[in-house]
């Protein structure tokens, strides 16, 4: 008991100097920081996120297998004519894309009306409000681009940076488009201009969201520093080493929270030690 109250008192110590403000961490810091590990996603985000992922798998090629308007055609007639083959007809391809949208629309609702106080507030409140911090971090981003900083000296940031940010934001306006126009394509609902004029809306929100998509797996692949959030949707956890760098405003809204309950229950046990007095400060 001894041995955990004195590694805990170190581990208080170390948090009360690093929540502080960003600063440079030293060897020894950094190796403890990585060793330390952080919850980032509950079950529900993990698996939104992969039927996410999978209904884009299946809606992507069967939905531009489907357009045969000259004005918004990119897919050649070879894969047009591919899909209707392994489907047998285009009415079948046209059906088995509306499944799966249909599944994809409604997870969407199961997950903002079931989680609407904890994960769809939240999504809200991390994702798609920014702060001044975010504003700066684009500025900061492309300096870091250039090589004149490295990435973690960006402005520090919640759980989200500005860039997944602003992804959050094209991704949710897409969502809403593709939630009014699908239907109206799907079951041809109103007059054929109305429809016609969904169409082009369906194509500008899917288009959005599939250049992002590009752009995630693309940054996950070659930037060290995007790998974390990657291995995070798969474990919900990274280490608070990466967290510190690149998400400090989390990293200390959590950890004040983390100190808030330890304090509390030290002090029910009837505890205490410098570091929990000094959390009161905080």
């Amino acid at each position: 008991m001894g041995a955990q109250l004195s590694d805990l008192q170190e581990d208080l110590k170390l948090d009360h100097q690093l929540l502080k403000g960003p600063q440079k961490l030293n060897v020894e810091q950094k190796r403890i920081l990585a060793h330390r590990i952080m919850k980032k996603h509950g079950v529900a985000a993990i698996t939104l996120h992969w039927v996410n992922a999978i209904c884009w798998f299946f809606l992507i090629p069967t939905g531009a297998a489907l357009i045969s308007a000259s004005y918004i055609q990119f897919t050649p007639d070879w894969f047009i004519k591919m899909l209707t083959t392994i489907f047998g007809t285009k009415g079948a391809l046209l059906q088995f894309h509306i499944m799966i949208g249909v599944f994809w629309v409604s997870t969407l609702l199961i997950y903002g009306i079931f989680g609407y106080k904890n994960y769809l507030l939240d999504f809200i409140k991390h994702d798609l409000i920014f702060s001044k911090d975010d504003f700066r971090w684009f500025s900061s981003k492309l300096s870091c681009l250039l090589g004149r900083i490295k990435t973690h000296e960006c402005p520090p940031q919640g759980p989200y940076n500005a860039g997944q940010k602003a992804y959050a934001v094209v991704v949710a306006f897409s969502t809403v488009s593709l939630l009014v126009t699908g239907p109206i394509m799907a079951f041809h609902l109103g007059s054929a201009s109305l429809i016609r004029w969904a169409m082009l809306l369906h194509f500008i929100a899917t288009m959005s969201i599939v250049a992002g998509i590009f752009v995630h797996v693309y940054m996950a692949a070659v930037f060290p520093e995007e790998r974390p959030a990657f291995f995070s949707m798969i474990t919900g956890k990274v280490n608070e080493l990466y967290a510190y760098l690149y998400h400090f405003n989390w990293w200390s809204e959590v950890k004040m929270k983390e100190h808030t309950f330890l304090r509390e229950e030290y002090m029910k046990d009837g505890l205490s030690f410098a570091e929990a007095e000094e959390l009161k400060k905080l």
